[in-house]
């Protein structure tokens, strides 16, 4: 494997928003799909303990994006070894590649189409054939009004790449919509760390969807982080679909206000001695709630799998209201797999003992939480995204 090195600068590039024949083709057949349609109700399964009922989706009609991309630049050198890194219909119109992956495996539901549908840019990222990037692709997304967005990641055989994603919106007091999909496909022997960030305010309602598929022994990372939003969602989907292939999802959150994050990791076995680890930690404060989803699914030909999954949410306010939903679903026979949830409240013993040190109640407030999330921030490789997410907590 050869290595090759991103250059890193503060030359960001924006991706502007082009042309495509194909993609105009895809999002015909979406629309016809996203008509036929109803919007999810709470009674739904995947929906309850979540208000998607209040939210009027059509005054955001036409579904025009507002959202400005920046990505970092690709060296000279990685260029020539064929990587590309550009917007999603340039790529749609140009390269194969992006033609043969994308919506390959989705579920269409309404949100999907909707964003199969309406989607005006995001970002597409392809690595070749026994290439190393060193340093992390990067993609800022700035949000504002309506924001449609796909994004596409194929990593090709014996290649490896960073991936980091942050999400900001403006403060600027109006209504903000997001739907936002990534795909990525791991092939043979490849290897992606995917970091997401978001940061939104508090009028901002966010659907953002990440899915994995991996070939034979691929190795996808998530390592994702959600603050703030009226309405957050986050589902992360992970296919393993290649002997030997495995999956780590390290993920927090954290509430405050009256802000509500729904957040679902979901992995899917389909293939002989795969292994997956997935930890979800979050923290509500003042009237905030949240909703976490984890399921474990391993189907007939998913034996030797060995997985577990664990979510940890504390309380720190009477008003606060979380709910975690694990689950297990097994067709194989010879298999590891576990799960783990809790959700409690802040001793009042260990808030009385910091504050009889001289601490006051937010301080101490503030130190349980560093302590909380560290277990976790610790495992994330990057020390700058460590010390950015340090950042936001402490906020």
């Amino acid at each position: 494997m050869t290595k090759q090195e991103l250059k890193t600068n503060n030359e960001m590039k924006e991706l502007q928003i082009s042309k495509s024949d194909f993609a105009d083709a895809k999002k015909e057949d979406s629309q016809k799909i996203f008509n036929s349609l109803e919007y999810p109700k709470e009674k739904d399964e995947e929906w309850r303990y979540t208000f998607i009922e209040k939210i009027n989706f059509e005054k955001h009609r036409p579904f025009e994006n507002t959202a400005k991309i920046v990505v970092s630049p690709l060296s000279q050198e990685l260029i020539k070894q064929g990587v590309i890194f550009t917007d999603i219909n340039s790529a749609l119109q140009k390269y194969p590649a992006a033609q043969n992956h994308f919506g390959k495996g989705l579920k269409q539901d309404k949100l999907v189409s909707l964003n199969s549908a309406f989607f005006s840019n995001g970002f597409f990222l392809y690595v070749p054939k026994n290439i190393e990037i060193k340093e992390p692709v990067r993609a800022v997304i700035s949000l504002s009004n309506t924001n449609i967005l796909r994004n596409l990641i194929v990593v090709e055989s014996n290649s490896s790449v960073d991936v980091v994603e942050e999400i900001i919106d403006s403060e600027d007091g109006n209504e903000n919509l997001n739907s936002s999909i990534t795909e990525i496909f791991a092939l043979n022997n490849s290897r992606v760390n995917y970091y997401h960030s978001n940061n939104y305010s508090k009028n901002t309602f966010s659907f953002t969807s990440l899915n994995g598929t991996l070939e034979r022994n691929a190795n996808l990372n998530w390592i994702s982080s959600c603050f703030g939003g009226k309405l957050n969602r986050l589902r992360i989907e992970t296919f393993l679909n290649g002997d030997g292939s495995n999956s780590n999802n390290l993920g927090i959150f954290l509430g405050r206000n009256k802000e509500h994050i729904d957040f679902t990791t979901n992995v899917s076995h389909n293939a002989l001695n795969t292994t997956n680890d997935i930890m979800v930690d979050g923290i509500l404060k003042e009237e905030s709630s949240s909703v976490y989803r984890g399921l474990i699914l391993i189907a007939k030909e998913g034996q030797k799998t060995n997985s577990y999954l664990a979510n940890h949410i504390l309380k720190l306010g009477d008003k606060t209201l979380a709910n975690s939903i694990p689950g297990l679903k097994i067709d194989a026979n010879d298999v590891k797999a576990s799960h783990g949830a809790t959700v409690g409240q802040v001793n009042e013993e260990h808030m009385f003992y910091l504050m009889a040190r001289g601490l006051s109640r937010k301080e101490a407030e503030n130190l349980i939480v560093e302590g909380f999330f560290e277990p976790i921030i610790q495992k994330i490789p990057n020390e700058e995204i460590r010390e950015k997410i340090r950042a936001v907590v402490n906020r």
